[in-house]
C-alpha cells in the first residue's frame, strides 16, 4: 500500500516540475523581443567650396619660343590682346615673357607705341636674352594662395603647372577678380531668394510686393518663382488684374 502511494507521489511531483518549466518557457517566449537600437547618422554640414586655381584658369595657353625676336613677340601681344607668354624651348617650358620686358627696352608706356623704329631694335633681340624665370603655381592651389603670390611678387599673372610640373594653364589678375565677383554675386542672389522663401512662409504674396521688399525687378522675382515651383516649393497664382500671387506650399 505505501509503495504504491509512493509510486504515485513521484508520479506527480515529476509532472509537476514539468508543468514548471513549461510556464517558465512560455513566459520567455512572450516577452516581446526588442528591436536593436538604429543610429541616427548626423547630417554633415555642407561646407562653403573653395575656389582653386584650376576653377578660374585659362587652359587654352598661347606661347612663344625661346628663338623667336622681341619684335614677333610684340606683334602677338597686340594681335591676340594678352600681356604674356610662357617660352617654350623645343616644347619644353623653360621661362616667361611679358609686355613689360618689351616696353622697358623700347622705353614706352604702351604696345601702340611702337615705332618702325622699335620694331627694327626689337628684331635684333631674342626672347632667350629678356625672358624671366618663372613664378609658378599648382592648379590644385586655392584662389586666394594666388592672390598672395602676386601681392608678393608684385606680378600679374601665374604660370599653372600640374604635380608632374607640366604647365597647364596661366591666371592673371583678372581671372581673379572675375572669381570674386561671380561668387559674390552667386552669394547675394541665394541670400535674395532665402529671404523671398521666408516672407512666403508667413504669408502668400504677390511678386510685387516682394520686388519692393527685395529691391530686386518683378521679372527676376518671376524667374526665380517659375524655378522654385518647379522645385515643388511655391505656387503661382495668375490673377487677371495685378501681379501673381506666390504661395509657400507648406
Amino acid at each position: 500500500m505505501f509503495e504504491w502511494l509512493k509510486k504515485i507521489f513521484r508520479l506527480c511531483a515529476k509532472k509537476g516540475s514539468k508543468n514548471i518549466e513549461l510556464a517558465k518557457k512560455t513566459k520567455r517566449s512572450s516577452k516581446p523581443k526588442l528591436k536593436p537600437k538604429i543610429k541616427l547618422k548626423r547630417k554633415k554640414k555642407v561646407e562653403k567650396k573653395v575656389l582653386l586655381v584650376s576653377d578660374l584658369m585659362t587652359r587654352n595657353i598661347i606661347p612663344v619660343y625661346s628663338t623667336q625676336s622681341l619684335d614677333e613677340v610684340a606683334k602677338l601681344f597686340m594681335e591676340k590682346n594678352i600681356s604674356g607668354a610662357p617660352v617654350l624651348d623645343k616644347n619644353l617650358f623653360v621661362g616667361e615673357i611679358s609686355k613689360t620686358d618689351i616696353l622697358q627696352i623700347a622705353e614706352k608706356q604702351e604696345l601702340s607705341q611702337l615705332t618702325k623704329e622699335d620694331f627694327e631694335k626689337l628684331k635684333k633681340i631674342m626672347v632667350y636674352e629678356v625672358m624671366k624665370k618663372p613664378i609658378c603655381i599648382l592648379e590644385s592651389e586655392t584662389v586666394e594662395k594666388a592672390k598672395k603670390m602676386m601681392d608678393k611678387f608684385k606680378i600679374r599673372r601665374l604660370l599653372v603647372i600640374d604635380k608632374k610640373k607640366r604647365l597647364v594653364g596661366i591666371i592673371t589678375r583678372t581671372d581673379l577678380l572675375k572669381g570674386e565677383s561671380k561668387e559674390k554675386i552667386k552669394e547675394k542672389l541665394y541670400t535674395k531668394i532665402d529671404d523671398m522663401l521666408k516672407m512666403l512662409e508667413n504669408e502668400s504674396l504677390d511678386i510685387s510686393t516682394i520686388s519692393k521688399r527685395l529691391n530686386v525687378p518683378e521679372n527676376l522675382v518671376e524667374e526665380w518663382a517659375k524655378i522654385l515651383e518647379e522645385s515643388g516649393l511655391i505656387e503661382i497664382n495668375y490673377r487677371a488684374i495685378g501681379s501673381p500671387i506666390l504661395k509657400f506650399k507648406k
